[in-house]
């Protein structure tokens, strides 16, 4: 495997909420919805600093993973191509209602 660079952003970003690697920018956002279990997702179109691993069973969703400490923040649909993330695993720009 190559060498890892990590992107750093200016102005507001989304970070993993557990090394605080930046992740994506607010206006890569979809759409924010609850899912049936009553979490927060988000939809970006783009994701940076992340990697793709595969399902064993399952090839229409692939898992995303920061590459700074390398925890599952999300899924990536393969048909669809867009990213969806959990809030609890995000920690969002400062003064955004996404801010934990």
């Amino acid at each position: 495997m190559g060498r890892m660079f990590e992107i750093e952003f200016e102005g507001p970003f989304y970070t993993c909420i557990k090394c605080h690697t930046h992740l994506g920018l607010p206006n890569d956002i979809i759409s924010k919805e609850i899912d049936q279990f009553g979490r927060y997702e988000y939809e970006f179109t783009r994701l940076f600093n992340t990697f793709l691993g595969e399902r064993p069973f399952n090839s229409a969703v692939k898992d995303i993973f920061c590459v700074g400490c390398s925890n599952i923040i999300g899924i990536y649909g393969v048909t669809g191509g867009s990213y969806w993330v959990l809030r609890n695993e995000l920690h969002g720009p400062e003064g955004s209602d996404d801010e934990v």
